[in-house]
């Protein structure tokens, strides 16, 4: 199994993020191919850091391979895309990290 996961920090304005996440980014994580699970979770604590993380986004694949195709794909080019765009509600972008 491989995994995105993405870190956001607080939002500038938090109503206004989480809406447009929940609704319009996940949306379009929903479309990319091999996705085997998406999930978002709010941060409730983090330790061990100074910075204000807010949302974690998880996104599994079967494979590294199935992963590296999904991000080929003009779904996940939509996704960063849209990434993009989100840029107006975050003071910096977020962490990705790809796991196996």
């Amino acid at each position: 199994m491989a995994k995105i996961m993405v870190i956001y920090q607080e939002p500038k304005d938090v109503e206004e993020f989480k809406q447009y996440y929940e609704n319009n980014h996940m949306a379009l994580v929903k479309d990319v191919p091999n996705v085997k699970h998406a999930e978002v979770n709010y941060v409730s604590a983090a330790m061990n850091t100074d910075k204000p993380y807010f949302l974690t986004a998880t996104i599994e694949f079967g494979s590294k391979e199935q992963l590296e195709d999904a991000m080929q794909s003009p779904a996940w080019a939509k996704v960063s895309e849209d990434g993009q765009n989100m840029m107006k509600f975050l003071h910096e972008p977020p962490l990705l990290l790809i796991t196996e």
